[in-house]
């Protein structure tokens, strides 16, 4: 018999790069990786889909630098993707500089401590929750429109207290079920919406910048602020020319930590 090698690649990663303000996958052209500040590529296999294939599952710190987007910078962490199917959706933030790519409206400024910023779309009412399995992390939804919910990062918003509960989607079994990646904690009635996040930049001297595309409608906008351990929700309407900047809860304005009365730091 004569002898043969056998040789198995293993998918170790698979990138996903999303316009964060409009939830659309980039094609990735274009972009420039980093790997531990090393250049290094990834396989493109189209449609936005980028892999890495048999160069191991060490944890890294990934850089990309993509045309009419900010620099994003991300630890990647396998402990926190799936095994069978390590996907890693980074969301990217427009830097304007493209004509035509879309009309934005901003939120920036400077709140000390503040560590993360994202946001769900009040007028985000498409879909809707209608039942929760915990043992199986399975969530139903009401899905009329048949809308594809392809993305990863989602919410579960109660539209009464204006909170919501952070969703990480780990597998799309079909329009109207879903396996999450965490069990819910969030207790939830039939009338509370399933949306999309948009994520913001914070830096470290808690400068921030949130920005989203303004399609119409409903300005209100549900923003989630985290300060270390520390979160908080403020509901912003984004067309006010008067609208206040961040603020932290006057518990946390206690302790010395206050807010920019400027909103309009730069960036």
């Amino acid at each position: 018999m004569a002898d043969h090698v056998v040789i198995r690649h293993s998918l170790d990663l698979v990138l996903h790069l999303v316009d964060t303000t409009t939830g659309a996958l980039l094609s990735g052209n274009g972009a420039v990786f980093e790997r531990d500040g090393r250049p290094f590529h990834f396989l493109d296999k189209g449609d936005g889909h980028l892999i890495l294939i048999g160069t191991g599952r060490e944890d890294f710190r990934l850089t990309v630098t993509l045309r009419g987007y900010l620099k994003q910078e991300i630890d990647v962490r396998y402990e926190q993707l799936s095994e069978r199917f390590p996907l890693l959706e980074l969301p990217m933030l427009p830097d304007g500089t493209v004509p035509g790519t879309g009309k934005y409206r901003d939120l920036s400024g400077r709140l000390e401590g503040l560590t993360e910023l994202e946001a769900v779309w009040l007028g985000d009412a498409a879909c809707m929750i209608r039942d929760f399995n915990a043992k199986k992390k399975m969530m139903t939804i009401f899905n009329p429109h048949h809308l594809l919910l392809d993305r990863v990062f989602y919410a579960l918003v109660n539209p009464d207290t204006r909170v919501y509960e952070a969703l990480k989607i780990e597998e799309r079994l079909s329009d109207t079920q879903f396996l999450l990646q965490d069990k819910l904690s969030m207790a939830y009635g039939s009338n509370y919406p399933i949306a999309r996040r948009v994520f913001g930049l914070v830096r470290e001297d808690g400068t921030y910048l949130l920005r989203i595309s303004d399609q119409g409608g409903d300005p209100r906008w549900l923003v989630r602020c985290r300060a270390g351990e520390r979160e908080w929700f403020q509901t912003v309407d984004f067309r006010s020319p008067r609208e206040p900047p961040l603020t932290m809860p006057q518990e946390e304005q206690a302790a010395g930590e206050t807010a920019d009365p400027a909103g309009k730091g730069g960036m």
